[in-house]
Order: structure tokens, then sequence, then C-alpha cells
């Protein structure tokens, strides 16, 4: 069985208002951090980067100076999160993927993935056919004046899933209208499999504005 990553870096960054995946933290371009967990995990064969047309040439660019036995593949993305992903299927199903082999897909909007939840995700999902992390969160009254649920938990990713249950999802399933928020939802909304969820963190939490990446950052300070 190989593990197969999958970065999905197609985003415009337009709620971020700025150039999100080439922002500097501590000297090193956003992007740089979950491509560098990825490739440096020993766990990762292949790795699939799902680009737009601007940032294609600039994180070929930075991997220059990169080192590595892993397989690095670049696509261009699609319009919707989706057909980013079924793009990289698709790329995956050209390369002779096995049907066991596990799919790795992260949005790289989540760059301060540690390294050791990717590791217990890869292994939970071979034990369990899938992986997803989850952190819990608070749904709060309009007014922020009390708390309305406490049992409410937010899908991180990556989300793991071998081949064959993702080329169910969406390969043979690609002509229908249902556009899913990420991979677990699809995958449920098309073969009623739920991702096995573990404890995700908050270090890996999706960077959509500015003020997420401050919030992050003050996070690191404490890590360290």
């Amino acid at each position: 069985m190989k593990v197969h990553g999958v970065l999905l870096s197609a985003g415009e960054s337009d709620r971020f208002k700025g150039d999100k995946l080439f922002t500097e933290v501590k000297n090193k371009p956003l992007i740089l951090y979950p491509i560098e967990t990825f490739l440096n995990s020993g766990n990762i064969d292949t790795l699939v980067l799902v680009c737009n047309k601007i940032n294609k040439k600039k994180i070929k660019q930075l991997l220059l100076n990169i080192e590595t036995n892993v397989e690095i593949d670049f696509i261009l993305g699609g319009k919707s999160r989706q057909e980013s992903e079924l793009k990289a299927l698709e790329k995956l199903k050209e390369k002779n993927v096995h049907e066991e082999d596990l799919i790795v897909i992260h949005d790289s909007a989540r760059a301060f993935l540690p390294v050791k939840l990717l590791l217990n995700l890869i292994e939970h999902a071979k034990q369990n056919q899938s992986a997803a992390p989850y952190i819990r969160t608070l749904l709060v009254s309009k007014d922020l004046s009390e708390y309305i649920n406490e049992n409410i938990v937010e899908i991180q990713t990556p989300q793991i899933f071998n081949f064959k249950t993702l080329s169910k999802a969406y390969i043979k399933t690609s002509d229908n209208n249902f556009d899913s928020v990420d991979t677990t939802e699809r995958v449920s909304q098309e073969t009623g499999l739920e991702a096995s969820l573990i404890e995700g963190s908050n270090l890996n939490k999706k960077i959509t504005f500015k003020e997420d990446l401050d919030k992050i950052q003050v996070l690191l300070e404490v890590e360290n």
C-alpha cells in the first residue's frame, strides 16, 4: 500500500486580500509549510500539487531548492474544490495507483499541519480505511451573549480514503450537480461511508483572513 498526497492550492485568496500562499512567516512563504510537512513526513510516496495558473510557476520555483525522493506532479485546479479534487484523482488514475492506496487530501490554507497529526491520520486510515481530524467548536447566539451548543465539531483536513472509495465518489459520478464542501461530505453523499475521526489541532485551522494567520502565529509562539 502506497500513500499519495494531494495539496489543494488553486484558490484565489480573495478574502485574504493578498497573496496568501506567498505571505511569509518566519522568512518562509506559507505554501512551503504544508509542502515540507508532506515531503519530510517519510510516509508520502507521491505528491500532487493542485495550483492555479498564477501560482504554479512560483511554487515550482520554490521547490528548486528542495531535495526529495517524493515524486511531485503539478496540475491546474478547477473552478471549485470538488473539481480540483476530481482533477487530482484523474491524475492519480493516469499513474495507475492501486485501489487500496491511500489518498491524503489537504488544504494548503491549513499551512501549519503538525507532522505528528499527519502521521497519526495515515496510521489511523491504514487501520480504518479512512481518517479525518476534528476539533471541538462552539455555536454562540447572534448577540454573542450565550453558548447555544457546545457539542459541535469542525472537520479539518487532511482527509484520507483509499483510491477505490474516492474513485467511486468522484470519478464515476462526476456528471452530477452535487458540489461538496470537502472530501468527507462527497464520500458520505456518494458512498454512504462516514470518515473515521481523530482529534485534530488548533494549529491546523484554515487561514482564510489575515486575522486567522495572526491568531495562528500566536499559537506557534506558544508551542515554541
